[in-house]
């Protein structure tokens, strides 16, 4: 087998893995970089018009034969899998040929394809294979086996790949702090046995993010600050962190606050209810109500007839200025920008429950909220593994070599995992 990582050796973001054996070839994950060449946040626009040859020729796109749309190679691969839907290893999927098989877990797929209808795209894959935790496929000459990871994002897959006599184990991205740290703790006790190579994350292998250590915490670090009922809170984070709603909405049902949320989240929410019974839904009482915003995302609902899902659900913007000490408000643009006009941001505080580098980058938010004399909160714990869980996950696996992937500091490996580490460079091609 052999080994190319377009992507991911020395930087976090725009994974992108192929895998050849003797007689198939696979792509795992086609992620959109996170940082540029100068190691600033990426932004695609300057590259929009671009043609495919020439978003390859400057390592935007992977150069992966046979993969693209703008592509007639006689000879593509065999099959694409992406590991979890985030943007940084899915977001550059719509360049790829929608002949290729593409192979995700049902939560996955749900918000892969919610994703293109916001941005008003059409998902025309014709092949979508929905693969089931623990239970292995075929694709060519490779067996798969996938594993239910522990992650911010949402339903995310590690898989275990055999060809030609060598067993590969892909990380993904993972925790073992989160809400489901049980498949963390399962993977720990029954692990995959004779692993040859362990492509591992590590995203965190220098630093941790976050003031809190688990998911738990964050969850009662809310209910802390939301038994304040003097204050309006407004809580900055991902609709589709799963887990992070999940912490809120708990929150919010501990202290009887309602948690409002705007379309948007309340779609994604519907959307993959049928994966978990457990995710709160808009219908679910009266903690979490919908505020219908003015946005693209709204009117897009609108103009579809899906809006009208959520009117039972709908909070006036009203009743939420007449007793502000009852609600959680899930930040937006929009919303945001409406209790400014009206002056309504007195006595209110953010809650920012993200990677504090989202923060520190956006100077606009920061002052916006600074212009309102806003006090901002971090209560946020990371989606990736610390450096203890690296080392469990590791020690539990126990094989011959560790590549280091999704990492900015690959040669940190080496204080930890010593001899075992193999530092690849990427688009380099490593015989296994």
């Amino acid at each position: 087998m052999q080994l190319i990582i377009h992507r991911g050796t020395h930087e976090i973001g725009g994974s992108c893995i192929e895998l050849e054996s003797k007689n198939g070839r696979i792509v795992l994950d086609i992620g959109m970089p996170l940082v540029d060449e100068r190691g600033e946040q990426f932004d695609f626009r300057p590259y929009r018009k671009l043609s495919g040859p020439q978003l390859i020729e400057k390592n935007i796109l992977p150069s992966v034969s046979g993969m693209y749309r703008f592509d007639d190679s006689k000879k593509s691969p065999d099959a694409l899998l992406i590991s979890h839907p985030h943007l940084d290893h899915f977001g550059l999927l719509h360049f790829v040929n929608p002949a290729l098989p593409l192979y995700m877990s049902k939560g996955c797929h749900k918000l892969v394809e919610l994703s293109y209808y916001f941005n008003e795209a059409a998902f025309d894959f014709e092949k979508i294979e929905l693969v089931t935790p623990w239970k292995l496929f075929n694709i060519a000459d490779f067996t798969i086996t996938p594993y239910l990871v522990d992650h911010s994002g949402f339903d995310a897959l590690a898989f275990l790949i055999e060809a030609d006599g060598t067993r590969l184990f892909y990380s993904g991205d993972f925790r073992g702090h989160g809400r489901k740290h049980i498949v963390f703790d399962k993977i720990i006790k029954e692990p995959p046995e004779n692993i040859d190579y362990l492509l591992l994350e590590g995203s965190h292998i220098e630093e941790t993010d976050g003031d809190y250590d688990t998911e738990e915490a964050v969850e009662l670090g809310l209910v802390e600050l939301l038994n304040n009922k003097e204050k309006l809170y407004f809580i900055a984070t991902s609709s589709q962190n799963i887990d992070r709603i999940v912490s809120i909405y708990r929150a919010c049902k501990k202290t009887n606050r309602t948690f409002v949320i705007d379309p948007y989240t309340a779609l994604i929410l519907e959307s993959i209810k049928s994966v978990s019974f457990a995710i709160p839904q808009h219908d679910w009482g009266n903690n979490m109500k919908v505020l219908f915003t003015d946005s693209r995302h709204t009117k897009l609902l609108q103009k579809d007839s899906i809006l009208g899902r959520f009117e039972k659900s709908e909070v006036k913007y009203d009743d939420i200025i007449k007793d502000k000490g009852r609600y959680l408000i899930k930040d937006t643009f929009a919303l945001r920008n409406k209790f400014d006009a009206d002056k309504n941001l007195s006595n209110t505080s953010l809650i920012y429950s993200m990677w504090k580098g989202y923060l520190e980058d956006d100077e606009e938010l920061r002052v916006f909220w600074a212009k309102n004399n806003v006090q901002i909160i971090h209560v946020h714990t990371s989606g990736h593994a610390n450096v203890r869980d690296l080392k469990k996950f590791a020690e539990a696996l126990n094989p011959g070599t560790i590549i280091p992937i999704h990492t900015f500091s690959p040669d940190k490996f080496r204080e930890h995992f010593l001899d075992k580490v193999r530092i690849c460079s990427d688009r380099e091609r490593v015989n296994l």
